[in-house]
């Protein structure tokens, strides 16, 4: 990072009218438990989400979308959530993410776009269609009906610059969303659809069934991570 002029501000970062889209499936375990590290494994229900989020206003990124696949899992006798992977159309966005709490980020092409009362949400990336999702407004939804993603664990890697090794290894508990305020939430069917890619194994999942989708719109703030697990702390 330039020590003179850093890459980006400090926590929290403030959202305004972002859109989310989320798609809940189930998928095979074995599929799971192929994208986790260890100690994570996977819940016993096989529930993953797909989303694509678009956000218009962000006071440290400006505005960008993204898109992600995320699988439940347990660790230390909780259950939570395990972000497989992310893709974003903002380098400013990648660089405090991907640095500092570990998100799986990479840059990739994302459309957001909403046909009558459908959504969808395209992702791109060296030409390839790897990703998208499909969800429709049907009728008013309550924040209680959604499977809460909470906490949501990331593999943090730094690596090392004197070998091909990693200097700092945690397993990291994303930033908590604080000062949500919901100004529209809508449930209904939805569909998330992956094509093979090089960059990433998420697309292996293949979702045997479809089981909520949602669409909100809400402000928010990001916090600070929290680190789960070291691999290198010595007990």
């Amino acid at each position: 990072m330039p020590f003179d002029s850093p890459a980006y501000p400090t926590v929290p970062p403030y959202y305004r009218d972002t859109l989310i889209q989320t798609v809940y499936f189930t998928a095979e375990k074995d599929k799971i438990a192929a994208l986790l590290p260890k100690p994570l494994e996977p819940a016993d229900s096989g529930l993953c989400c797909a989303m694509g989020i678009k956000v218009p206003f962000c006071t440290h990124w400006g505005p960008f979308n993204e898109v992600g696949v995320c699988v439940k899992v347990n660790f230390d006798g909780t259950e939570g959530f395990f972000l497989s992977c992310l893709f974003s159309t903002s380098s400013d966005a990648i660089a405090r993410g991907r640095e500092v709490w570990g998100c799986p980020l990479k840059i990739a092409d994302i459309t957001v776009q909403q046909h009558g009362s459908e959504l969808t949400t395209t992702a791109v990336r060296a030409g390839v269609q790897f990703m998208q999702t499909n969800s429709r407004c049907m009728e008013p939804a309550k924040p209680e009906e959604i499977p809460s993603l909470d906490p949501m664990y990331m593999l943090r890697i730094i690596p090392n610059v004197e070998s091909n090794t990693a200097a700092i290894k945690q397993l990291v508990v994303n930033g908590g969303v604080e000062n949500v305020k919901i100004h529209t939430l809508f449930k209904g069917p939805g569909v998330a659809s992956f094509q093979p890619t090089v960059s990433g194994e998420f697309w292996r999942l293949e979702p045997r069934e479809f089981v909520s989708s949602y669409y909100m719109l809400c402000d928010f703030t990001q916090g600070q991570a929290k680190i789960a697990y070291d691999y290198f702390k010595k007990d």
